[in-house]
């Protein structure tokens, strides 16, 4: 598993997604510890909707959230992801991403070989 240096809470969450995607254990809003985090002064949380996983970005004290803010903190999550395939809903107090499963498990586990065209020998 290929994850570059950053704030241990992501690396955690990460973990925690590649590892129950792997092994089909829905990502419910139930295990939000397993699936959330407290960055600085906003609270992600991810949960999966059949083959999407979505990600809710919102304030810890419950102000509105802009949306450069809100890129931010998922380019922390889908660094490795193009961003064309992360469909992205802003709303005044809250900015939620969703992705397929299998596209964000593609790219965190190998960036360099989900960029490369498909070519047959």
């Amino acid at each position: 598993m290929r994850l570059i240096r950053q704030h241990p809470e992501v690396r955690r969450v990460l973990r925690a997604l590649i590892e129950d995607v792997q092994a089909g254990v829905p990502i419910l809003l139930e295990r939000r510890e397993r699936y959330g985090a407290i960055l600085g002064d906003f609270r992600v949380q991810f949960e999966g909707e059949d083959d999407l996983l979505h990600l809710s970005i919102m304030r810890v004290d419950g102000g509105r959230v802009a949306h450069e803010d809100a890129q931010h903190i998922a380019g922390l999550f889908f660094h490795a992801v193009p961003k064309g395939l992360i469909y992205s809903r802003p709303a005044e107090y809250s900015v939620h991403y969703y992705i397929a499963h299998d596209l964000l498990l593609r790219y965190l586990n190998e960036p360099a070989e989900a960029d490369r065209p498909n070519r047959e020998s």
